[in-house]
């Protein structure tokens, strides 16, 4: 199923998609908002919807919707920014719902976010709302419940240009996050190498294997002057048995990397803007690497996984 990187949208193109998402399963009578002041909706309906929350028992009502969108790809409906605090997003909407119901008749209230749904808050959160507001149903719709919709209705990441975002590569950073965070606890402990004269000695047919990926040479040079001298420790650090675990984290990773970037060559002019587009994903989707300490630690690991043919063609 493809997977849309729904933290790089903006406030208003993510509520565009999720009043899409409401005129197929409430219906074409889902009336969006302009910008601004909401009360608490982006969008409402009233009548009985097409097939939500099922065909057999659709709901029937005035049903406000609102959108609730992070750039970070990270975050839960279960964190206290969002569920928990006083100054919440979800207590600060509590009040504009109440209003609702009392001034429009409000029955039914459908929170959209692109957040991660746990399986307490999908309960807690629409619990919390029914009680607080006086609605008689209230929903929370998370990240891969989008992602299902989107795969039941393909048109609509077509019309709103989701196809545009997501990449060819498909993987989940959890690990190389996981790997390149404990090496830079360790590193301090590691003996560093920084002899120039290594040359990829370890590395036999390095040339060979550039020609063959269409690396360039000035890409080569970048990795020879800038991640070289960094290659010792992370080999020490991976062949360490207390690390075991992250080395077997590292190599699930990069066997998942090595089969996405051969199947998606033909997407890259050349293996640097391939590889260059894999540290980005890594960046992108993993915040808390944003340092500048980590980040360049990320790029000297998927060049290590280049040069020690983890990954491209041998």
């Amino acid at each position: 199923m493809p997977r849309y990187p729904l933290h790089e949208l903006n406030d208003e193109e993510f509520e565009d998609l999720v009043t899409r998402v409401c005129r197929k399963i409430l219906g074409a009578g889902t009336t969006s908002f302009e910008k601004g002041r909401d009360g608490g909706k982006d969008a409402k309906f009233v009548g009985t919807a097409n097939c939500f929350p099922s065909n057999t028992s659709p709901l029937n009502g005035i049903a406000v919707i609102q959108a609730k969108h992070t750039t970070d790809p990270t975050k839960s409906c279960s964190d206290n920014d969002f569920e928990s605090n006083k100054t919440s997003i979800l207590n600060e909407e509590i009040p504009k719902i109440r209003k609702q119901v009392d001034e429009e008749s409000v029955t039914h209230y459908l929170l959209f976010t692109n957040r991660k749904k746990t399986g307490g808050a999908e309960t807690s959160i629409p619990k919390k709302i029914v009680s607080e507001t006086g609605v008689a149903q209230a929903w929370l719709i998370g990240n891969k419940d989008i992602h299902d919709f989107l795969l039941d209705y393909p048109e609509i990441a077509n019309d709103v240009g989701l196809n545009k975002l997501r990449s060819p590569i498909l993987f989940t950073p959890n690990d190389i996050r996981e790997v390149v965070s404990e090496f830079f606890k360790q590193k301090g402990l590691i003996a560093q190498t920084l002899d120039s004269q290594h040359d990829f000695k370890n590395y036999p047919g390095i040339e060979k294997k550039n020609e063959i990926n269409n690396l360039s040479k000035r890409y080569f040079d970048y990795i020879h002057s800038d991640s070289l001298p960094r290659f010792t420790q992370i080999e020490s650090f991976l062949k360490n048995p207390r690390n075991a675990s992250f080395a077997n984290q590292y190599h699930a990773i990069a066997d998942e990397l090595k089969g996405q970037l051969i199947v998606h060559r033909d997407s890259f002019n050349t293996f640097d803007e391939a590889l260059e587009h894999v540290y980005q994903l890594i960046h992108e989707r993993s915040p808390d690497l944003k340092t500048p300490s980590h980040r360049r630690l990320v790029k000297v690991f998927v060049h290590y996984m280049y040069c020690d043919c983890d990954i491209g063609e041998k």
